[in-house]
C-alpha cells in the first residue's frame, strides 16, 4: 500500500471515529472532568495565596502594634508592664508578640496537582517552647472523610481517567470487527494487518492526543488563567510531551490487546485489569514499599520524650540547675541571682526541651528525605506514578519539596533564636534604663531586622522530573507498540 493510500485510510478512520456518538460523549465527559480538576487546583492555589497574604498582614500588624506600644510606653507612668505584656523588650516580643511564618509558596504550575497538600501545610507559624513537638502538627486537617476521598484535581483526571477514555475509544478497535465478521472482509483487501492496525490505532491516537492536550490547555486557560499556560515555561512543554507519551502508552496497550485476537469482551477485560493494576494496585504496592524501605519513626515516642522533658524540668530544683548550666555556658561572669530571672529560665527551658526532642525531630527529617528519595526511585516502575510524580514536582506538592521546606523551617527557627537570645542575654546582664519612670523595658525596636523566612521555588526540579518521566513513558509506549507490531504480522487464522 502506498503512503498516499495509507493517509487516505488514516483520514477515513479519523472521520469514522469522530462521527460516532460514543466518541463525542466520551470526549465531552473528559473535557468536563479536566475543567473540574483544573477548577479544584485553581481553588486550592487561590486559598493558599489568600492564607499567605493573611499571614503577611498579621506579621505587618504585629510590627505596627509593637511600634505603637513603643511610643505609648515611652512616657513615665505608674502602670507596671509585665514582661509578657511588653513588646518593647526582646524577650517579651520573642515569646508573646513575634508573628512570623515559614511559607512554601505555590509554584506557577501549582494548580496541576494537589498532592499531599491537604496533610502537608504550606504555612507554619513559628513559636518557641512547649507548644508542639513538630511544627507541621499545628495545622487543621479538616474533615477526615474528605481526606479519605482525596482531591479530584487535574492530576487525578490525567493519571486515572484519561486511560479509561483511551480504553473506551480504542479498546475494541479491530476486536469489534472480529466479533461482527467484518475482519474477514478487511483481511481480503490488499492492505496488510499492520497497515490496518496502524491506521485504526493511529487515528485513535491522533484524536485522543488532540482531545487530551487541547482539553488540558483549555481547562488550565479557563480555570487557571493565561498565567498557568505561560509561567511554566519549558516545564509545561515537557509535561505535555510526557502526557502525550502516557496517552500513547495506553493506545499501544489497546493495540496489544487487539493483537491477541480474542474478541472485544476479552480485550476490554484485559485492558480494565491493566488499568486497575497500573493506576491502583501497583502505586499502592509502591507506596507500601516506600513505607517499608523508609521506616517511619514513632511520633508517640517523640511526644513521650517531650512529656518527660517537661516533667523533669518541673521537678524540684532541676529547673534551677538547668538554668545555671545554660547561663554558665553562655555568660560565665553572670551572678547566681541572674539564673532566676524569668527570661533566663525560659531560654534555658527551651534549650533543654529542644535538646530532648532533637533526636526525634532529626529522625522525622531523615524519614521525610528517605521517603522522598525512594518515591523518586520507585516511581518509574509504574507509568501512572511516573506521570503523577512529574505533575506533583512541577506543582511543588511533591514529598521532596515538603521535606526541604521542613528543613528550612527548622533552620529558620534556629536563626530566630540566634537573633533574639544575644539581645535578651545582653539586657539581662547589663540592664540599661531608657526612660526614667517608664515601666516598660524599651530596649528593643529592631522589628524590621527580625530575620524573614527565605521562601524559594526550585523551578528546575519540575523540569528535571518531567524530562525523566518523558523518557520512561516514551520507552514504555515504544516497547508496547513494538510488541503489538510484531503480533500484527499476519491476520488470525
Amino acid at each position: 500500500m502506498t503512503q498516499a493510500r495509507l493517509r487516505h485510510l488514516l483520514a477515513a478512520e479519523i472521520r469514522l471515529l469522530l462521527r460516532e456518538r460514543l466518541t463525542v460523549a466520551i470526549l465531552a465527559g473528559l473535557l468536563a472532568a479536566l475543567c473540574l480538576g483544573a477548577h479544584t487546583g485553581a481553588a486550592r492555589v487561590a486559598a493558599e495565596r489568600a492564607a499567605i497574604a493573611r499571614a503577611a498582614e498579621d506579621e505587618a500588624r504585629a510590627v505596627r502594634d509593637a511600634r505603637a506600644a513603643h511610643l505609648r510606653y515611652a512616657r513615665p507612668s505608674a502602670v507596671k508592664v509585665n514582661y509578657w505584656q511588653d513588646p518593647t523588650h526582646a524577650f517579651g516580643y520573642m515569646t508573646q508578640f513575634l508573628t512570623v511564618h515559614a511559607v512554601k509558596p505555590p509554584t506557577p504550575l501549582a494548580g496541576l496537582a494537589t498532592g499531599q497538600s491537604d496533610v502537608q501545610p504550606s504555612l507554619m507559624r513559628m513559636s518557641f517552647g512547649f507548644s508542639t513537638v513538630f511544627d507541621d502538627t499545628a495545622y487543621d486537617l479538616g474533615a477526615a472523610g474528605r481526606l479519605r476521598l482525596g482531591p479530584f484535581d487535574l492530576a487525578f483526571v490525567l493519571v486515572a481517567l484519561v486511560p479509561l477514555a483511551v480504553i473506551a475509544l480504542a479498546g475494541t478497535r479491530l476486536s469489534a470487527e472480529q466479533d461482527s465478521g467484518l475482519l474477514r472482509l478487511i483481511a481480503a483487501q490488499p492492505a496488510g494487518p499492520r497497515r490496518v492496525a496502524g491506521a485504526k490505532f493511529g487515528a485513535a491516537a491522533l484524536v485522543l492526543l488532540a482531545a487530551v492536550l487541547g482539553g488540558s490547555a483549555l481547562a488550565l486557560g479557563l480555570c487557571g488563567g493565561p498565567g498557568a499556560l505561560t509561567e511554566g515555561g519549558g516545564t509545561l512543554a515537557l509535561l505535555a510531551a510526557a502526557l502525550a507519551a502516557y496517552t500513547l502508552f495506553w493506545v499501544a496497550a489497546c493495540a496489544l490487546a487487539a493483537s491477541l485476537w480474542r474478541g472485544a469482551v476479552f480485550a476490554l477485560v484485559i485492558l480494565v485489569l491493566a488499568w486497575a493494576c497500573v493506576t491502583v494496585a501497583l502505586p499502592s504496592a509502591l507506596s507500601l514499599a516506600v513505607d517499608g524501605l523508609a521506616a517511619k519513626p514513632s511520633r508517640i515516642a517523640a511526644i513521650d520524650a517531650s512529656r518527660e522533658a517537661q516533667e523533669r524540668y518541673s521537678a524540684g530544683e532541676e529547673a534551677r540547675r538547668i538554668a545555671a548550666a545554660w547561663l554558665a555556658a553562655r555568660a560565665p561572669e553572670a551572678g547566681a541571682a541572674l539564673r532566676d530571672a524569668p527570661e533566663i529560665r525560659r531560654l534555658a527551658r527551651d534549650a533543654f526541651y529542644d535538646a530532648a526532642v532533637a533526636p526525634h525531630r532529626e529522625a522525622a527529617r531523615s524519614h521525610a528525605e528517605a521517603a522522598a528519595r525512594w518515591s523518586r526511585w520507585l516511581a518509574p516502575l509504574s507509568p501512572a506514578t511516573t506521570l503523577l510524580l512529574a505533575l506533583e514536582t512541577a506543582a511543588g506538592t511533591d514529598a521532596a519539596r515538603h521535606a526541604a521546606f521542613l528543613d528550612a523551617a527548622a533552620e529558620y527557627r534556629r536563626s530566630l533564636r540566634a537573633f533574639f537570645e544575644p539581645r535578651i542575654l545582653a539586657q539581662a546582664l547589663h540592664p540599661v534604663p531608657v526612660c526614667a519612670g517608664c515601666q516598660a523595658r524599651l530596649d528593643f525596636d529592631a522589628y524590621e531586622a527580625v530575620p524573614a523566612f527565605p521562601a524559594a521555588i526550585d523551578r528546575d526540579a519540575g523540569r528535571r522530573q518531567a524530562l525523566v518521566s518523558l523518557g520512561c513513558l516514551l520507552a514504555a509506549a515504544l516497547v508496547l507498540a513494538a510488541v503489538a507490531g510484531r503480533r500484527f504480522a499476519a491476520w488470525p487464522a
